[in-house]
C-alpha cells in the first residue's frame, strides 16, 4: 500500500492535535498509546502517524519551498501585498514563523514518543524494534535539520529526545545538534532497508546516505568550520549512493517533475519525497505546492489555479537562455502561463522580470480543489547527490576531474553544454542553481557558502539593470503583437532584497510565544 494511502487511513482514526508552543507537550492523538505498539501492525500505524506530522509541517509550502527561494538569486515573492515572511519584513510574533516552529517540533515529539513506546514494547521482536527505531530516528533527524538550519546557527535549538520529552530545554549548541542529527542518520543508514525493498515514500538506506551527505556539507560551512573533516564525510556518503548500482538520472528532466505532479515514485532519481494526497475532499494530507510556487494558471477552471507566488530572477532566466541547449530553462523558468477566458490555452508573458517559477505544474495534478492538491515534494534527488559529491570532492581536491565528471553527468541529462577545462567552486555553485532551483535549498546554500549578502546585491543590480529593456524571449517564444515588450520592474519585486539584513536574516527568530513559555531559550541575534 502506498504511504499516502496508509497515512490517510491512519488519520481517519487519529484526531490530529496541533501542539502549542511548549516543547514538553505530548501528542494527544493516540500515538503514545502503549497498546498501539504491541505488534507490527500497531507499530506501523503509529509510524504512519509520525509521517503524517511531516506532511502537516510542509503542506503550506512555505518553510520548504517559498521561503528558501524568496530573496535569493533564484527567485523573489512577486506580490504587492506584503507577505512578511517572504520579504524579510516581519517580527518574532509572525504567525508563519510560529507555525513552522510548532509543526516541526510536533513531528519531533511524535517521533520521540514512538521511540519510547517501541523500546518499551513487549510485543515487538528485537529486529522489529531496530527497524522501527531506525525509521523514527530518520524522521527525527530530518526535522531536527530543518529546525537547525532555520532557527539554530551557532547557538543551536532546543533538542528534545526520547529521554527529555517532558522537559523544558535550553538551546543546544549547533555543533551538538549536528552530532545528534548525524548519530540519528548513521543509525538509520545502518538499519534501514535498501530503497527497492521499502514502500514508496518511506525512509531507506539511500535516503539516509544522501541526507548524511547534505548534513555534512552544512556542518562544514558557515557559520561553522570544517573542524571534523566533514567534506570527506560528505563525499564518502554521496559516493555510497553513487556506487550502489541502483540510482541513476531519469533521462528526461521534465519527467522527474511530471511524476511528482502525478503522485508517482521514481525511486532511481528521487531518493526521498513527501507524498501529499488529496482524496474524498479531505485537505489534511494535501499540499499547496502546485498552487503557490509553480506554473501560473490564472483561470481556475483549468484544473484549479496556480498562483505562481515566486518569480525567477532575471539572472536565472538569462543563465538558462545563454545556453539554448539546456532543457531545464523552459521547464523551470517558462514565459508561458494560462490566462483567464482563453479556453485554457497558453499565452506568453511580455515581462521577463515577472516570469513565475514554473517547475511545479498544477495543471498535471489529478485531483485537488482550491489551493490544495496532491503534488509531491522532492526532498532529495540523485542529481543533488552528484552535485554534493562534486562540491565535496572539489573542496578536497580543487579542479578534480571526478568533480567535473559528476557535474557534467547532471548537465548531460539536461542536454546542456558540457563544462570543459577546470571545474571550480563557482561553477559547481551555479550548477546547483540551474539544476535544483525552487527545491528548497538555495537560501541555505548561499548562507553556508558565505555569499548571501553578495548575491542579494548582485540580484538587486541585475533587476534594476533589466528595467526598461526589451524582452529578448519574445522573438523565440512570443505570439501576437503586444502593446509592449518592455521589461518592467515593479518596486515591490525588490522588497525582500532591500529589507535583507545580513546580521539577522540568516536565521528566523525564535517565536515570541516560545520565549514566553520557556525562559531557558534565548532569542537569535538582532531579533
Amino acid at each position: 500500500m502506498k504511504i499516502k494511502n496508509i497515512i490517510f487511513t491512519i488519520c481517519c482514526f487519529f484526531v490530529i492535535f496541533s501542539c502549542d508552543d511548549k516543547l514538553d507537550i505530548l501528542p494527544q492523538d493516540g500515538l503514545g498509546s502503549a497498546t498501539l505498539y504491541q505488534n507490527e501492525a500497531g507499530a506501523t500505524a503509529g509510524l504512519m502517524g509520525v509521517y503524517s506530522r511531516v506532511v502537516r509541517a510542509y503542506r503550506e509550502s512555505v518553510i520548504n519551498a517559498m521561503y528558501p527561494s524568496a530573496g535569493t538569486d533564484e527567485g523573489f515573492e512577486n506580490r504587492s501585498v506584503n507577505r512578511f515572511y517572504l520579504e524579510n519584513s516581519f517580527s518574532s510574533n509572525n504567525s508563519d514563523v510560529l507555525d513552522a516552529w510548532t509543526l516541526l517540533y510536533e513531528g519531533v515529539n511524535a517521533a520521540n514518543v514512538m521511540l519510547v513506546e517501541v523500546n518499551n514494547s513487549e510485543g515487538l521482536t528485537d529486529a522489529q524494534k531496530v527497524a522501527f527505531t531506525a525509521e523514527a530516528r530518520f524522521i527525527r533527524a530530518y526535522l531536527y535539520f530543518d529546525l537547525q538550519r532555520n532557527f539554530g546557527g551557532l547557538e543551536g535549538i532546543p533538542l528534545p529526545t526520547e529521554t527529555t520529552i517532558k522537559q523544558l530545554l535550553p538551546r543546544t549548541k549547533g555543533v551538538d545538534v549536528y552530532k545528534q542529527i548525524i548519530s540519528d542518520l548513521e543509525y538509520a543508514e545502518a538499519n534501514l532497508k535498501d530503497i527497492q525493498e521499502v514502500a514508496p515514500g518511506r525512509a531507506s538506506k539511500s535516503a539516509a546516505q544522501g541526507l548524511l551527505a547534505r548534513v555534512c556539507l552544512y556542518r562544514a560551512g558557515e557559520p561553522f568550520a570544517n573542524d571534523g573533516d566533514y567534506y570527506t564525510k560528505a563525499r564518502d556518503w554521496a559516493k555510497k549512493v553513487m556506487d550502489n548500482g541502483y540510482h541513476e538520472l531519469n533521462s528526461s528532466y521534465e519527467d522527474v517533475f511530471n511524476k511528482l505532479a502525478q503522485e508517482q515514485y521514481d525511486t532511481k532519481e528521487v531518493l526521498f519525497q513527501i507524498g501529499f494526497f488529496f482524496g474524498n475532499q479531505d485537505q489534511q494530507q494535501s499540499g499547496k505546492l502546485g498552487s503557490t510556487i509553480g506554473f501560473r494558471v490564472d483561470d481556475g477552471s483549468c484544473n484549479n489555479r496556480g498562483f505562481g507566488l515566486i518569480s525567477a530572477t532575471i539572472s536565472l532566466t538569462d543563465a538558462y537562455r545563454n545556453d539554448a541547449n539546456d532543457e531545464r530553462g523552459l521547464w523551470n523558468v517558462s514565459p508561458y502561463y494560462i490566462p483567464r477566458n482563453n479556453n485554457c490555452e497558453f499565452a506568453t508573458s511580455f515581462n521577463q522580470l515577472a516570469y513565475a517559477a514554473s517547475k511545479y505544474r498544477r495543471l498535471l495534478e489529478s485531483g485537488g480543489t482550491g489551493s490544495y492538491g496532491p503534488h509531491h515534494w522532492p526532498v532529495l534527488r540523485y542529481a543533488d547527490v552528484l552535485l554534493m559529491y562534486a562540491e565535496a570532492e572539489n573542496q578536497l581536491n580543487p579542479g578534480s576531474t571526478e568533480a567535473l565528471n559528476a557535474v557534467n553527468k547532471v548537465r548531460n541529462r539536461a542536454h546542456a553544454t558540457p563544462i570543459t577545462g577546470t571545474i571550480t567552486t563557482e561553477l559547481i555553485q551555479e550548477e546547483r542553481r540551474l539544476e535544483l532551483c525552487f527545491e528548497g535549498l538555495r537560501k541555505y546554500d548561499l548562507i553556508r557558502w558565505g555569499v548571501m549578502q553578495e548575491k542579494v546585491q548582485e540580484t538587486i543590480q541585475a533587476l534594476q539593470a533589466a528595467d526598461g529593456t526589451e524582452n529578448t524571449d519574445w522573438p523565440l517564444y512570443g505570439t501576437g503583437v503586444p502593446a509592449t515588450r518592455t521589461n518592467t520592474l515593479q518596486g515591490y519585486y525588490l522588497d525582500s532584497y532591500m529589507n535583507y539584513d545580513d546580521s539577522k536574516h540568516k536565521l528566523l527568530p525564535i517565536p515570541e510565544q516560545e520565549l514566553g513559555a520557556n525562559d531557558l531559550v534565548i532569542q537569535n541575534p538582532n531579533w
